[in-house]
């Protein structure tokens, strides 16, 4: 065995499935990788890791390999299937260019278990399907592939043995028997810097209750993946024609020797993670590709289809060889591929004036609004394991809110919550909060996009199932301010939120927007108003978090205002933490994700008072830009559209 082996693992290839090309740049410190370490930040704000030690105790007895060489695990793991009968947790399997790490191996003679354990919610196998029942749904084939790919290593590596392939799964049929279910285990980092996932209680059928988790036997789905079924054949791109154990092979065989597979780009380059937006000691792999593929026709620098808003053609494009917006307008029919923000966008990207636009309709909107103007932002999560008895895997947890309140002559409020506690459900109380709040007048409420929406009802519906009659008044009061469908009918309250987003989408347009119209991009734009510059270039009068803040400041490298998010100070400065002792590596809380994965941090992992403080007025200063920033985009409209 060589001392550095390539293998083509699990993880690898599930890359390779998505693009072959991408093994080249796998792992490889020198190239940008815009997911590193986003498995892991997933995992910890689903609850994954807790998810894959409950798994462990469904099957009591195991030997746990801890083992993370290749050449001791494999030994460790070789010796303990020399038993009659075994339990093996994350068992080492190899097969020429290929290893795996198997989160659950049960051997009862010549017959083994395969268990994949997943974080992701199931409800019935139906799910795997598509509508007709041919085909495996694109979105189980990587989960389904994923097994697909541990049983023919196994199978290989142990042909006198029959492999029955498994996923375990949260099963959103299932509630919690007890309470605290997502509180039994904590995350730590251990002296190696590793991730060491404990029992913060001791695991007893008690404190676990009812099995949550559902083990599922995909074979009939494996055999499918094998035999080329998977998908119709007719949509299926070039790599996808080609036999499952071939693909394996094959990407074995490039990934062992460090080869670059053969260059194919496309519209799923689009979503690339191998590219470096700021990091510019770093190559970036996405650039390569397109280098290769494009030639002198590639500049790094030049706006692409990729950046078009919601555009849904880039693959007949690519077909035809356009690639840059500049290509795309040089076609003598370029605006029959867009649509009329779509072509806005491209006309005022490539021209050399760059204007915004704002619609005349906008004060139309505006003139309809009543004070006080309420502007209101969510920060929620979705965990695997429920918090209290009776709730199910992944139901919407609301833990913060924040809330400006713009007076008609100018004053400003600002109100807030959250949730400090660990494993206490707080969605009721969330409501109530809020409530108390924006019942005090009949005042205009916005939020920005449908998540605001989408969970007041989930909540609603909580508290429906939980007992109506209690929560009538916070039920009917939810009815007031959002919009729902029943029986397939629409319907909304009298005081129904207005979205700004939708907005944006129909009335304003910014070039330094890029084509994006998230808040995170809106903001940076109107930031070039005057009335904007002038109020925020100095110290905020109001506020909670933000009060004393300048969230005004231009960039002396591009001559344009910083982005008020990354103004925000870091709470960690003053503390004495190493980097090993974060497990949330960036200080700085500067985007929704970053929130989520805070908030998990809080509830799950093993940190300092000091650390937790820091992290609780991170997630507060955060949450409460969030409303400014909508209230700053109000400002600058108003401004621009010269309403009283």
């Amino acid at each position: 065995m060589s001392k550095n082996p390539r293998y083509l693992t699990k993880s690898r290839f599930k890359s390779a499935l998505e693009c072959p090309t991408k093994l080249y740049y796998y792992s490889k410190k020198d190239y940008a990788n815009l997911m590193n370490d986003d498995e892991f930040m997933q995992a910890l704000c689903e609850g994954g890791y807790q998810v894959g030690e409950l798994a462990k105790y469904y099957f009591p007895g195991g030997h746990d390999i801890k083992s993370l060489g290749y050449e001791e695990s494999l030994e460790e793991t070789n010796a303990l299937l020399e038993q009659e009968n075994v339990i093996i947790y994350e068992a080492a399997i190899k097969f020429e260019h290929t290893f795996i790490r198997v989160d659950v191996l049960k051997k009862e003679g010549k017959r083994i278990e395969l268990i994949e354990v997943k974080a992701k919610s199931f409800k019935g196998k139906d799910e795997f399907f598509t509508a007709k029942g041919d085909f495996i749904t694109k979105s189980w084939y990587p989960y389904l592939a994923d097994v697909a790919f541990q049983t023919w290593v196994m199978e290989h590596a142990l042909p006198d043995h029959q492999i029955i392939p498994f996923l375990m799964l949260t099963d959103k049929n299932k509630k919690s028997t007890v309470d605290s279910l997502n509180q039994l285990f904590r995350i730590k980092k251990d002296a190696k810097g590793r991730m060491d996932v404990f029992p913060a209680l001791e695991v007893t059928d008690a404190t676990m209750g009812e099995p949550i988790l559902a083990q599922v036997n995909v074979s009939e789905f494996v055999k499918i993946i094998m035999s080329g079924d998977e998908f119709p054949f007719h949509k299926k791109n070039h790599e996808e024609l080609k036999s499952f154990e071939s693909r394996i092979a094959e990407y074995g065989k490039y990934y062992s020797q460090d080869k670059r597979y053969p260059t194919i780009v496309g519209a799923k380059c689009k979503g690339c993670e191998y590219k470096n937006t700021a990091r510019p000691d770093l190559k970036s792999g996405f650039n390569e590709c397109m280098a290769i593929s494009l030639g002198k026709r590639f500049d790094p620098s030049a706006p692409t289809i990729f950046n078009i808003w919601n555009f849904r053609k880039s693959p007949a494009l690519m077909d035809q060889g356009v690639f840059s917006l500049q290509e795309l307008k040089d076609l003598p029919n370029y605006d029959f591929y867009l649509n009329d923000r779509q072509l806005m966008q491209v006309d005022l990207t490539l021209a050399d004036d760059k204007t915004e636009v704002i619609a005349p309709e906008l004060r139309n909107e505006i003139n309809s609004w009543s004070f006080p103007l309420h502007f209101i932002d969510f920060e929620t999560s979705m965990v695997a394991l429920p918090f209290t008895k009776g709730r199910k895997p992944y139901e919407q947890i609301a833990f913060q809110f924040s809330a400006h309140t713009f007076h008609k002559d100018g004053r400003m409020e600002h109100h807030e919550w959250i949730d400090e506690k660990q494993g206490v459900f707080p969605n009721f109380e969330f409501v109530s909060q809020l409530k108390s709040v924006l019942e005090n007048d009949e005042g205009t409420i916005f939020r920005y996009a449908a998540h605001e929406n989408t969970v007041l009802n989930q909540i609603k519906a909580q508290m429906i199932d939980t007992d109506e009659s209690m929560y009538g008044n916070l039920i009917e009061w939810i009815e007031t301010i959002t919009e729902w469908k029943d029986g397939g009918i629409k319907s909304e309250g009298y005081r129904n939120m207005v979205d700004m987003l939708q907005l944006v989408r129909k009335y304003y347009y910014h070039p330094d927007m890029g084509g994006s119209n998230s808040i995170k991009k809106v903001l940076p734009a109107v930031m070039n108003g005057e009335g904007i510059q002038k109020k925020y270039s100095r110290p905020l009068s109001f506020g909670t978090n933000l009060k004393g803040s300048v969230l005004y400041e231009l960039d002396g490298d591009t001559g344009k205002p910083k982005n008020p998010y990354s103004l925000l100070p870091s709470q960690y400065g003053d503390l004495d933490l190493s980097q090993d002792e974060l497990i949330f590596e960036d200080a700085e809380i500067q985007e929704g994700g970053s929130a989520l994965i805070a908030y998990a941090k809080m509830q799950f992992t093993d940190m300092s008072d000091d650390e937790r403080e820091a992290l609780l007025k991170a997630l507060l200063q955060y949450c409460e830009l969030d409303t400014l920033a909508m209230v700053m985009i109000y400002e600058h409209w108003v401004n621009r559209l010269g309403v009283d």
